[in-house]
C-alpha cells in the first residue's frame, strides 16, 4: 500500500525542521567562537595593557624606594670656591640628559614616557664648609620623563620630579633634540641636543643649569649606542642668614661651567625599552631609564 500524501509533507517538515535545527545549532557555533575567540589584534591590546600596568607598578616601586633614599644635605659656612664646588657636583650632576634612542622619536605620532634614575656623587658635598656630622652617601635621584616627535627630525623631552618633602628636593627641565644627519645606508645618526634643569634643595639652594651637546649613535637589531661631548654652564643662588648655607650670611650666586663627554645605550624589549648613561665633567655620573616608546 502507497504512502498517504499526508505522511509524505510531514517527513518532509520533520528533515526541513532538522536541517533547520543543524543550520542554527552551526551559526551559533560560529558567533560563538567568533565573540569567545580573540582575534591578533585583540591579543595585542591584551598584552599591551598587561605590559602597560607592569611598568606602572615598577615604576611605582622603583619611585617610592629612590625618594626613601634621596635626601640631599649642604653643609653650612659655604666659602666662594665651596659654592663653586657644590654647584660643580649637584649643578652638573642634576642636569638633562638624553636617557633615548638616538633616532628621532619622528613626527607627530612618536610619544616616549619613562622613569629615570640618576646617582649623583655627593660624597664630597659634605666635606665642604663646615662639614656634615656623617658622611653622606651617593644619591639617587628620580625623574619622570615625556617625549614627543615634533616634526620628522626634531623632539622634545620634559622632566620633572615634584617637590618632596622627605628630600626637600623638587625639579624639572627639557630637552630639544635636533637629529641633522641619518646615514643612507648605515644605521647611524647624528644629532645636537640643548636643555636645561631647574632644581631646589631644601630652600637653601636654587640652580639652574644649561648645556648643548652633539651625539652620534649606531643601532643594530634592538640594540642602540650613542656617544656625545658637550659643555654645562651652571648658576646658582646660595641663601644667606641663620637658616642658609653661605659664610657672609648674604645671599650669595655663583656660577661654574665645564666640558661633558657622555656614552650611553639602549636596549628595545617592545613596547617597553631600558637605557643606561655615564655622564663626565668632573664626576661621573650614573644614569637608567625605564620607559615605553609609542
Amino acid at each position: 500500500m502507497g504512502a498517504s500524501p499526508g505522511a509524505s509533507t510531514c517527513d518532509h517538515f520533520g528533515k526541513s525542521l532538522n536541517e533547520f535545527s543543524d543550520f542554527d545549532t552551526a551559526l551559533h557555533t560560529q558567533v560563538w567562537q567568533l565573540v569567545t575567540e580573540p582575534t591578533p589584534s585583540a591579543i595585542l591590546e591584551c598584552m599591551s595593557r598587561r605590559i602597560a600596568n607592569i611598568w606602572v607598578a615598577i615604576v611605582a616601586c622603583v619611585l617610592w624606594s629612590a625618594h626613601a633614599r634621596a635626601a640631599l644635605l649642604i653643609p653650612n659656612q659655604l666659602t666662594q670656591s665651596d659654592r663653586q664646588e657644590a654647584l660643580r657636583i649637584i649643578g652638573f650632576g642634576t642636569s638633562s640628559k638624553a636617557l633615548s634612542d638616538p633616532y628621532p622619536l619622528g613626527g607627530h605620532l612618536g610619544l616616549e614616557l619613562g622613569l629615570s634614575l640618576e646617582t649623583v656623587p655627593t660624597e664630597d658635598l659634605g666635606r665642604l664648609g663646615s662639614r656634615l656630622a656623617a658622611p653622606q652617601a651617593d644619591v639617587t635621584i628620580p625623574k619622570f620623563t615625556i617625549g614627543k616627535g615634533l616634526f620628522n627630525d626634531l623632539d622634545m623631552y620634559i622632566h620633572f620630579m615634584p617637590y618632596n618633602q622627605r628630600n626637600e628636593l623638587s625639579q624639572y627641565g627639557g630637552l630639544l633634540r635636533w637629529s641633522f644627519y641619518e646615514a643612507p645606508a648605515l644605521p647611524v645618526s647624528a644629532s645636537i641636543a640643548t636643555h636645561f634643569n631647574s632644581a631646589n634643595i631644601n630652600n637653601q639652594l636654587t640652580l639652574r643649569t644649561y648645556g648643548l651637546d652633539l651625539m652620534s649613535g649606531i643601532t643594530v637589531n634592538e640594540v642602540s649606542l650613542y656617544i656625545g661631548a658637550g659643555i654645562l654652564q651652571s648658576y646658582g643662588s646660595f641663601m644667606g642668614g641663620t637658616a642658609g648655607v653661605t659664610d657672609t650670611q648674604r645671599l650669595e650666586t655663583e656660577a661654574v661651567s665645564s666640558y661633558r663627554t657622555l656614552a650611553g645605550a639602549q636596549i628595545r624589549l617592545n613596547p617597553l625599552f631600558i637605557a643606561l648613561q655615564v655622564d663626565r665633567s668632573n664626576q661621573s655620573v650614573m644614569s637608567a631609564k625605564l620607559g615605553m616608546r609609542f
